[in-house]
């Protein structure tokens, strides 16, 4: 802090009265910690980061809390750490000063400079993503120093490679209604989603078990009951592959729905549009760019009109690229509707397939023992 503020709140009060009106008085990181450090843990994990990442480069308070979670009742300690834009530059400056624009011939003379410039949202999110970096690895070492086995990773699931639905933070509003016996949005979100999370993850053992059953198809043959096991299991992908053309053949048809009554609000509006160019026809001066004008519009129209006509038709209005954005956009809706039956999809086509193998294994079988060529019906 400089030396006119005695408490940390004097700072941010000078910052409220002195700093631009539209500019940001602080900047603040929220940190979550491991429940597994102690207090004292945490507190030297904190005040290494702030050494790291801001030192006495700018002004800062931190603060740490550790609440308990209003479901599960554990602990939930995290960090805040706010801090001024403004670089310290060994320039002892009064109060009003601090915060003034920066003079860059004479620094004396004007406040502190404020921030490494303007950024670029890509920039921001690189240097987002490099902090967090920052962050999980000085986590990882003071695990690592104070005898803790597990590490975190600042990486999204997906990049770890790890199957699994990210979790949804309730917060105190929607955990406080769940206790009262409230329902909540977030709270059937929550059920729902730990119930697809436990449903997901027999899919690795379904395709497991898929492929124990084409190894062990030979053997199977002479067992009567694990026949009928696997006859069973190809009837219920049968059953998740006819389930998923229908739901995708609904999601297209629903689709195309929307294209279509998107068309009639264009070709509606056009028409309107072109009846008042028709009426505002002038007398002498313009009237060859209004004829132009109405000719191009006319075209439009038409061009309006004949996707529109298509469209109404169940028909797509003229390339094959609007077809393959239609299927696009009706296997996504599909997904998002039904995530479990996308999700058990490929092992069920996967059962098909063995089937279908299986099948013509024994119809070589068949045709060879009744003296025939395999895929031919003459006799040799």
């Amino acid at each position: 802090m400089p030396e006119w503020a005695e408490r940390s709140g004097d700072f941010w009060e000078a910052s409220d009265q002195h700093e631009r009106a539209n500019a940001k008085g602080y900047r603040e990181y929220e940190v979550a910690l491991p429940r597994e450090m102690t207090q004292e843990q945490r507190l030297d994990l904190v005040r290494e980061f702030v050494r790291q990442e801001l030192g006495d480069r700018h002004a800062y308070t931190f603060a740490i809390h550790n609440p308990r979670a209003a479901l599960e009742g554990g602990e939930q300690p995290h960090a805040h750490i706010m801090f001024s834009e403004r670089n310290r530059d060994g320039i002892e400056r009064s109060r009003e000063q601090y915060f003034k624009r920066y003079n860059a011939k004479n620094p004396e003379r004007g406040g502190c400079r404020k921030g490494d410039g303007a950024k670029t949202p890509t920039e921001r999110k690189a240097d987002l993503v490099a902090l967090r970096e920052r962050w999980a690895i000085l986590q990882n070492r003071h695990l690592e120093k104070n005898g803790h086995t597990d590490r975190v990773d600042h990486r999204s699931l997906e990049a770890q490679g790890i199957d699994r639905l990210p979790t949804e933070h309730m917060g105190p509003k929607a955990a406080a209604m769940e206790q009262r016996g409230q329902a909540t949005r977030r709270g059937q979100a929550r059920t729902q989603r730990r119930a697809d999370i436990a449903e997901l993850a027999t899919i690795p053992d379904l395709a497991r078990r898929i492929q124990a059953d084409r190894d062990e198809l030979g053997k199977l043959e002479t067992q009567n009951d694990q026949v009928k096991d696997l006859v069973e299991l190809e009837k219920q992908a049968g059953q998740v592959v006819a389930d998923w053309r229908r739901l995708v053949q609904v999601e297209r048809a629903g689709h195309l729905q929307e294209l279509t009554a998107n068309a009639h609000q264009a070709t509606t509006t056009h028409s309107a549009q072109l009846q008042a160019h028709q009426a505002a026809e002038p007398k002498l001066f313009g009237r060859k760019e209004w004829e132009a004008q109405r000719a191009t519009m006319e075209d439009r129209g038409h061009q309006l009109l004949v996707a529109y006509s298509a469209l109404k038709e169940g028909r797509y209005p003229s390339v094959e690229k609007e077809k393959q954005a239609v299927e696009k956009a009706a296997l996504q809706r599909a997904t998002a509707k039904q995530p479990r039956l996308a999700a058990a999809l490929a092992p069920a086509e996967a059962v098909l397939r063995a089937k279908v193998q299986r099948e013509r294994v024994e119809r070589e079988r068949s045709q060879a023992g009744k003296g025939l060529e395999p895929g031919k019906g003459q006799e040799r």
